[in-house]
């Protein structure tokens, strides 16, 4: 019993030092007011919904639209928990968040899940988000994405992978072949490491890294 009653205490304490009452509309601010008491009762994290309403005040967006987005983004992190259940972390939902606004669909997510039941997908989520934006179609960036996390890829060696991929964009190549030729150097790395491990062949004495673009 104390728990409940001390819990509706602590967010009215924390209200007073919260971004949404800087919102003038006494509608807007109560409703998003409502819309985070609520994520939290559900577990969900809050921290997205309040950076979402920073974002709106400091673009000057209405409050009828800094309200709408921050109930889309709750909707989002609701479905992103479902699909990534169990979640590790905030920052897992929030990029899992991310990659549905991007249009990549939550069966995705829900795959991703079960290739990799242990370990947080925080980064290959962001990667995967940045990538669509970036250009490259949805079903390629899937697939190599999920051919990574199939082969056992890092954390380090996505975001590696991301920032090349988008390095190949602004010079000049194309999205998906961007994608098509850095998660294949990543593969060979992967499989090169694995016959190593397992004896099939000697280590090289010079590192072996992701090829890069064909020069023009």
């Amino acid at each position: 019993m104390l728990l409940l009653v001390a819990a509706p205490m602590t967010l009215a304490a924390q209200d007073s030092a919260a971004p949404y009452e800087a919102i003038d509309d006494a509608g807007a601010r109560t409703a998003i007011r409502s819309l985070i008491a609520d994520a939290a009762a559900r577990g969900l994290p809050t921290s997205p919904l309040v950076t979402k309403v920073r974002e709106g005040i400091a673009k000057r967006a209405t409050p009828d639209r800094i309200r709408n987005a921050t109930s889309l983004l709750a909707e989002r992190l609701a479905k992103a928990s479902e699909a990534l259940a169990p979640a590790r972390s905030a920052d897992e939902l929030a990029a899992g968040a991310d990659a549905l606004q991007a249009g990549v669909p939550a069966s995705t997510l829900r795959d991703m899940r079960r290739l990799w039941p242990g370990k947080p997908l925080t980064v290959p989520l962001g990667v995967l988000s940045e990538m669509v934006a970036s250009g490259v179609s949805q079903q390629i960036a899937t697939r190599r994405v999920r051919d990574l996390l199939l082969k056992g890829a890092s954390s380090a060696q996505f975001a590696s992978m991301g920032t090349d991929v988008r390095n190949d964009i602004a010079s000049g190549l194309a999205p998906d072949a961007a994608m098509e030729l850095r998660s294949k150097g990543v593969i060979s790395l992967l499989n090169y490491q694995a016959q190593v491990f397992n004896g099939m062949l000697p280590a090289s004495p010079v590192p072996i890294r992701p090829g890069a673009p064909p020069k023009k």
